[in-house]
């Protein structure tokens, strides 16, 4: 296991795993469009002035500005994962620069760190957007790292063995228990974080049931209904999954989209 004095944190390698992972996606199941990328010399709505009610570092801010982001049609983001949108700050600051007020920075700070934003640090934010059942990860600019605090729930199915949790005791280094509990759980390299959920995507415990919406086979309707899951793995396979060079979007998605239809009507909702 690594240790946090082996990591180190920089925005290059950082902006190159999130590119990386929206990249993957759209070869299974994201709209190539869905990923915005920004001009060269990064998005300019992302100030730090903008942003100050945040009370973040600057590097905290520069990486929002370099950063691609994921974003649908009507700004209704599509999962990267089970129960997780991405929040795009690039949005947020429009809202801002617009003048609408309805949704302040103080809120998006609360939308973005949950539960935990009054233990989370300036080096630290939220990159999705939480919520009831919806996931929170925490990167931190000054470790290197992506925590996930709900991480306990589903970590029988999250353990990649070839890509290790930190190892460092998050009581021992944190300044206070409240930061501890959020840590604790389970926190990676940025670049592994994004290692991981691949892993669980080509192996199929992510499942996408449509270009918007992804289910996990650890818990809720895949987890009570196995039928549904074996189908629905079956159907990738299939289609050529894991294997990119055979892999056959379209039609998967679509074959996907019918077997629900078809076999599976009391989860039609979910498409």
């Amino acid at each position: 296991m690594p240790d946090l004095s082996e990591i180190t944190y920089s925005q290059s390698a950082t902006v190159a795993a999130f590119r990386d992972y929206y990249q993957f996606l759209t070869k299974l199941y994201l709209k190539e469009s869905d990923v915005v990328e920004p001009p060269e010399g990064g998005w300019p709505l992302i100030t730090a002035e903008r942003l100050a009610g945040l009370k973040k570092d600057d590097e905290v801010i520069e990486l929002f500005r370099r950063i691609p982001y994921v974003r649908g049609a009507h700004d209704d983001n599509p999962e990267v994962a089970p129960w997780t949108k991405m929040w795009d700050w690039e949005s947020a600051c429009r809202t801002l620069a617009a003048g609408k007020h309805l949704d302040t920075v103080r809120g998006f700070k609360l939308l973005t760190e949950g539960e935990y934003e009054d233990a989370v640090p300036s080096s630290v934010v939220g990159i999705t957007h939480t919520g009831p059942f919806a996931e929170c990860f925490l990167l931190d600019t000054e470790q290197g790292t992506i925590s996930w605090p709900t991480w306990p729930e589903c970590n029988q199915l999250i353990k990649s063995p070839d890509i290790e949790v930190v190892m460092d005791d998050a009581y021992e280094y944190c300044e206070n228990e409240q930061e501890a509990e959020w840590r604790d759980p389970a926190c990676w390299a940025i670049a592994d974080f994004f290692k991981v959920l691949k892993d669980q995507f080509r192996k199929l415990a992510f499942i996408p049931i449509s270009m918007e919406k992804v289910l996990g086979t650890y818990s809720g309707v895949l987890l009570r209904d196995g039928k549904l899951r074996n189908v629905l793995q079956d159907i990738y396979r299939e289609h050529g999954w894991p294997d990119l060079d055979q892999y056959r979007k379209e039609e998967c998605l679509e074959a996907v989209r019918k077997a629900v239809v078809e076999k599976f009507p009391e989860h039609t909702h979910l498409l």
